[in-house]
């Protein structure tokens, strides 16, 4: 009978770069909510509203008249990013890719296998928050691209080239103000609770109680402040600020301190949250 040495032996290997250790946890997070029938549905739901308006746009160009909504840089806004289907879209995927990020880690104590591996809290919050950023990404700057090619491609408006290059960074900045912030208060709801479900929850009941006493105090007081307590509006309102083209119809008669100084102070609190959540369960290893 063989006999093996079973001592144990240091491992003398060569770490990764810290960048490729994000890398990994942002590949692991972008596949895992693919492989949902019901992400699919959605995701493929707010592809369906763009190609909608491009058969619109199609039809208005072949009978030589288009519409004012369909002109210029109204159709990204009020036809898609800023359309209230569509931020039911963005809402149901922050619940359900993103609060159950952090909560299924700490529900089946994968962090300790996180953080004995050479990834530190800074590395794993990292990871996550940009797989949530580039998700949601995919699901607004993606189609949004689309409209904007078919509306390139149709030549429906005589545009130079500065000025479309202008709409495209224009539609970019537009999807980062709608995803980025989202992101990181999503994580903060994520890292409250050992159950995505109960993430997601919290997370849909605090948005619809800001929008509920937005609208309620609005019609109370006869003020426009309180319409900065609906997440919708301000970040309505901050895409609209990016376009070269004023709003028909804006969000909020303010400027961009007021409601950037609020999703800026949201965004930190919910990466704050999850950062100390974090650090409470890395001190006990």
């Amino acid at each position: 009978m063989a006999v093996y040495d079973q001592s144990y032996a240091p491992w003398e290997g060569t770490l990764a770069p810290r960048w490729r250790r994000v890398a990994a946890i942002v590949q692991m997070e972008i596949a895992r909510p693919f492989r949902s029938f019901w992400v699919r549905l959605v995701v493929g739901t707010a592809f369906a509203i763009t190609t909608g308006w491009l058969l619109i746009l199609f039809f208005a160009a072949s009978q030589q008249t288009l519409p004012v909504q369909l002109a210029g840089t109204r159709i990204y806004r009020g036809g898609f990013l800023n359309f209230p289907l569509f931020s039911m879209i963005l809402l149901s995927l922050s619940a359900t890719v993103g609060a159950p990020m952090i909560s299924r880690d700490l529900r089946h104590n994968a962090l300790v296998l996180y953080f004995s591996r050479s990834i530190t809290r800074a590395d794993y919050l990292a990871g996550k928050y940009a797989a949530l950023v580039l998700f949601l990404l995919a699901a607004t700057l993606g189609p949004g691209l689309l409209l904007f090619l078919g509306q390139l491609g149709m030549g429906t408006e005589r545009l130079t080239t500065r000025e479309r290059l202008a709409d495209l960074g224009a539609l970019t900045l537009h999807a980062l103000v709608l995803t980025a912030p989202l992101s990181a208060v999503v994580l903060g709801f994520s890292a409250c609770a050992r159950r995505g479900y109960v993430a997601s929850i919290l997370w849909i009941s605090v948005y619809f109680a800001f929008q509920i006493a937005a609208g309620v105090l609005e019609n109370l007081l006869k003020v426009e402040w309180p319409r900065l307590l609906s997440w919708q509006r301000i970040t309505a309102h901050l895409g609209d600020l990016c376009y070269r083209e004023p709003a028909a119809d804006p969000q909020l008669q303010t400027g961009w301190a007021a409601p950037l100084a609020i999703v800026l102070g949201a965004a930190v609190l919910g990466l704050a949250v999850a950062w100390r959540r974090l650090r409470s369960v890395e001190g006990r290893e």
